[in-house]
Parts: structure tokens; C-alpha cells; sequence
């Protein structure tokens, strides 16, 4: 299975990695923002790394602003991001790169990093209600990250994909 996320900067992946220690609650891997749904590659790793550059050749940095924390009624607590246009270019440009494992977000996806995952509905409720602001209020977004994931539960890092140019600096 395969990935294509975003690793949060150091002190929001701390911050992050400190309230699922202090609430005993994990996601699935280190904190990430996903930038399309896991998916498997039949053919060799080298032509994904290939097929991924070619996509995101056509897209710059651009800011992802933090919002609060909000909880899915499936028992997941997350943090919400809001990446505006840039964000859904590159959402929608990711898609046809393979078909999802299962079909969880499709169009209807929210940015966001999971900070919780396999609670109560009402667990997850309290816990989001109950978290503090995160360090920062938005970070740039100036490269991608390809993952795999062999064992189910452990994301490892195959390639990072440097974003083009930004216009503002």
C-alpha cells in the first residue's frame, strides 16, 4: 500500500505526538496530512516515483492554514486544514495516479491530521472538545512525501518531491 502526504513541521508534529501520549490515542503512522487515498502500485516502485514527479511538476508551494479540532462519528479526532485552491489542484491532480484501496473520503474529503483513531463516537466528541490550539496557525506545504506501508500499521518513507516554485516568498 501505498501513500502521497505531507509531514507536518517539527513543532506541530511534536505537539501532535505529545497530546496522543498524554490522551493514549494514536493515527495510523506519525502525524501526516494525506493528499489522496492509500492505494496499491502494480508495477515498479521506480515508474510511481517517475508518473509522481511528472504530476506535481505542475504545482507550487502554498500555505496550509490550521483550523480547530473536529471528530468524525467513526471515532476519529483530527485537526482541520484548509489548503484552498492549491490544495484541491493537487488533491484532484493525485487521483488517477491508481484507485483508492476502498473508496473512505472520495470528493467529499477534509484536509486534516488525525490525531485519534478507533474511538467511541462520544469519546472522540470529548476528546476534540477538550484539546488545545496547535503551536501554529499555518505552515508551507513545499514538498510531498511518497510512503509505503508493507506490515499494516508502520508508514515508511520511499521518496520526497520538492514543490515548484512558489509565488510569494
Amino acid at each position: 500500500m501505498y501513500g502521497v502526504l505531507v509531514w507536518p513541521p517539527e513543532d506541530l508534529k511534536a505537539f501532535l505526538e505529545d497530546l496522543q501520549a498524554q490522551h493514549g490515542v494514536k493515527g495510523f503512522g506519525p502525524p501526516h496530512l494525506n493528499l489522496r487515498q492509500p492505494f496499491d502500485w502494480p508495477y515498479e516502485e521506480e515508474a510511481l516515483k517517475i508518473a509522481l514527479e511528472g504530476i506535481l511538476r505542475g504545482h507550487g508551494p502554498f500555505r496550509l492554514r490550521l483550523g480547530g479540532w473536529r471528530y468524525f462519528p467513526q471515532g476519529v479526532v483530527y485537526l482541520r486544514a484548509y489548503g484552498g485552491t492549491p490544495f484541491r489542484r493537487l488533491y484532484h491532480a493525485l487521483e488517477p495516479l491508481a484507485p483508492p484501496l476502498k473508496e473512505i473520503e472520495g470528493p467529499s474529503y477534509i484536509p486534516h491530521l488525525t490525531l485519534a483513531l478507533g474511538l467511541s463516537e462520544e469519546a472522540a466528541k470529548a476528546l476534540a472538545q477538550n484539546l488545545p490550539p496547535p503551536p501554529r496557525g499555518s505552515f508551507w506545504v513545499r514538498e510531498v512525501a511518497l510512503v509505503k506501508d508493507e506490515d499494516g500499521d508502520h508508514l515508511v518513507e520511499v521518496a520526497r518531491f520538492p514543490l515548484g516554485p512558489s509565488p510569494e516568498r
